[in-house]
């Protein structure tokens, strides 16, 4: 699990979890946090993580923006009076919760998603938007208020990017694969 040389991973878990420990948090987000800083001495998960470039990375961020510029969007076309000074505060409130959200419950659950729909090549699309959906809604429970709503949307546009992003990715490699066979024979 940990290598000799991770030093600085197992230094940075200690001092996350201990932080996580003295915080006032309530103890189920202490838990989660606690789970999910407790995955990266995994090697598996690191790698899904990791792999294609922070892909999943990429699309938690990229998720958090777009959920937050639709939002934008649709509030000035409510509201069309836009001020930049209290506006503009709860544009970045809004853009940290989603960051906070699409990191903390988003990214994790992808992994969940991509590690079942690999088993299931069949059904891969099927079944994994079956689970971002599926978690999305599930915040329902967590909260429900009229919160999961954003939170059923925020999985939405994370399981569509993780998809574009994957098609990509495969489109690229497909590429690179038809290019080496074509220097081979020349």
């Amino acid at each position: 699990m940990i290598k000799g040389n991770s030093y600085i991973l197992v230094f940075s878990m200690a001092v996350l979890l201990t932080i996580i420990l003295v915080s006032t948090t309530p103890i189920i987000i202490k838990t989660l946090l606690a789970f999910i800083t407790i995955a990266f001495v995994f090697p598996v998960i690191r790698k899904f993580l990791f792999k294609d470039k922070f892909r999943k990375i990429k699309v938690a961020f990229y998720s958090s923006v777009t959920f937050t510029i639709g939002l934008f969007l649709v509030s000035i076309f409510e509201a069309p009076s836009f001020k930049w000074d209290g506006d503009f505060l709860i544009i970045m409130v809004v853009l940290f919760y989603s960051l906070l959200g699409n990191f903390l419950y988003g990214l994790p659950v992808s992994l969940i998603a991509e590690f079942i729909s690999m088993k299931f090549f069949n059904i891969r699309f099927w079944l994994s938007g079956f689970i971002h959906i599926g978690f999305g809604l599930a915040t329902y429970f967590i909260d429900p208020g009229g919160f999961f709503i954003f939170a059923v949307i925020c999985s939405i546009i994370f399981f569509a990017l993780d998809e574009i992003t994957s098609y990509i990715r495969l489109l690229i490699n497909l590429t690179r694969e038809q290019k080496n066979e074509k220097d081979k024979i020349n």
